[in-house]
C-alpha cells in the first residue's frame, strides 16, 4: 500500500520472488501467492513476505517498509480411514484372511492395526494393504 496514487506504475519485489505491480494512480496492487502444501508431518504455520525492492511511481523520495506481511495458515486435518475385510466363508479348522486397506499407499512409517483376537496386522510404508492369517477354531463336539 502506497501512502499517495502512483504517478506512474511502481513495481514492488517481495522477498519470496513474487513481484507487485501498483498501476498509475493507485495506492495498492496484489499478487497470489500460493501456500504451502499440505504436510502431514509438519503443522502449517505462517507465511511471511518482505518488501525487497520498489521502484517507479515517480516519487521524490520512495521508501518501502520493512514490517513483514504475515499470513496465518490453517492446516488441513486429511482424515485416513483403515478398512478391514475376511475371508467370507471357510469351514471349521481353514484358514481366514483378514486384510487391512488404506486408500493410498502409507508414507513414513508403517500401519500397524491390532485386531480384537490380538493378531497384527502391517501396511509397510509404500503399500495399501497388509494380512495375517487366522485358522478358524473347531467348534466342540456336541
Amino acid at each position: 500500500t502506497l501512502t499517495n496514487a502512483a504517478g506512474t506504475p511502481v513495481t514492488v519485489t517481495l522477498s519470496n520472488g513474487a513481484v507487485i505491480t501498483i498501476d498509475a494512480g493507485k495506492t495498492t496492487g496484489t499478487v497470489t501467492v500460493d501456500a504451502p502444501k499440505d504436510d502431514v508431518y509438519k503443522d502449517a504455520g505462517t507465511v511471511e513476505a518482505t518488501i525487497k525492492g520498489a521502484t517507479g511511481g515517480n516519487f521524490e523520495n520512495l521508501v518501502a517498509s520493512d514490517i513483514p506481511a504475515v499470513t496465518t495458515v490453517n492446516d488441513t486435518i486429511d482424515t485416513s480411514t483403515v478398512s478391514l475385510t475376511a475371508t467370507a466363508n471357510v469351514a471349521e479348522g481353514e484358514t481366514v484372511v483378514y486384510t487391512a486397506s488404506v486408500s493410498a499407499p502409507v508414507t513414513g512409517s508403517p500401519v500397524v492395526v491390532t485386531l480384537s483376537n490380538g493378531q497384527i496386522i502391517t501396511i509397510p510404508v509404500g503399500e495399501t494393504t497388509g494380512s495375517v492369517n487366522f485358522v478358524a477354531p473347531n467348534s466342540p463336539l456336541a
